[in-house]
């Protein structure tokens, strides 16, 4: 029975470029189908058990920290591949906790992805080179890679909010918390990363290429 495969990113251009290495890889019998949100990545695997889920997290209608343990509570065997433009150093380990198996960053080339294509689909962590060297030196250094790395799971959700401009109530909202409770949580967030304002924590992000939207000064 020919392999089901999960492609989700909100870029045809990329989906379509990950449908050919697929099939280069694991044989033009394996059979794909197309996502393009996190609400929808949902609801297929809801509906449909895949072989092989390959996802970027960076989509709309997506909570990119919840998505993997979301889908993971539905199924538990599913294998998941994250292939995003995040950096390493910040996102890797996170993601390989939550349950992924692999992660490529797309500036990557097609060699690499194809590897982790062929060793996910087998049920086998993929970790690259150079994510192995970020894992080591942490490691043995016993030190963070990033200051990010010193945040909760939920200190670094509301980290991602408030850089998406997110203020107190509406991170309460998409966290499904209270306003103070949010704002604690930023006080925390604050502490621990050693800053005083929204302006060094977009700092801090454009210092280790994470995305940050938002405007203002507080």
């Amino acid at each position: 029975m020919p392999l089901s495969i999960l492609i989700a990113d909100d870029h045809q251009l990329v989906r379509k470029g990950l449908q050919m290495v697929v099939k280069e890889v694991l044989g033009f019998s394996v059979t794909v189908e197309y996502a393009e949100t996190g609400r929808e990545v949902i609801g297929k695997v809801t509906a449909q058990d895949f072989d092989l889920l390959i996802t970027d997290l960076n989509m709309p209608e997506t909570n990119e920290l919840a998505l993997i343990p979301d889908i993971l509570r539905i199924r538990p065997k599913l294998k998941i591949l994250v292939v995003t433009m995040k950096p390493d150093k910040v996102f890797a380990a996170r993601f390989f906790r939550e349950g992924a198996l692999g992660y490529v960053n797309k500036t990557e080339p097609d060699e690499v992805l194809a590897e982790a294509i062929h060793v996910v689909s087998q049920g086998r962590r993929y970790i690259s080179k150079s994510q192995s060297e970020i894992f080591s030196n942490a490691l043995i250094g016993n030190t963070a890679n990033t200051p990010f790395d010193k945040l909760s799971k939920r200190e670094f959700e509301v980290a991602l909010l408030l850089l998406k401009g997110y203020g107190a109530l509406e991170v309460a909202n998409a966290l499904s918390i209270s306003a103070s409770t949010a704002s604690s949580f930023r006080c925390r967030v604050f502490d621990k990363l050693e800053i005083k304002n929204l302006l060094e924590l977009n700092h801090l992000a454009q210092m280790y290429q994470i995305d940050a939207d938002f405007e203002g000064e507080s």
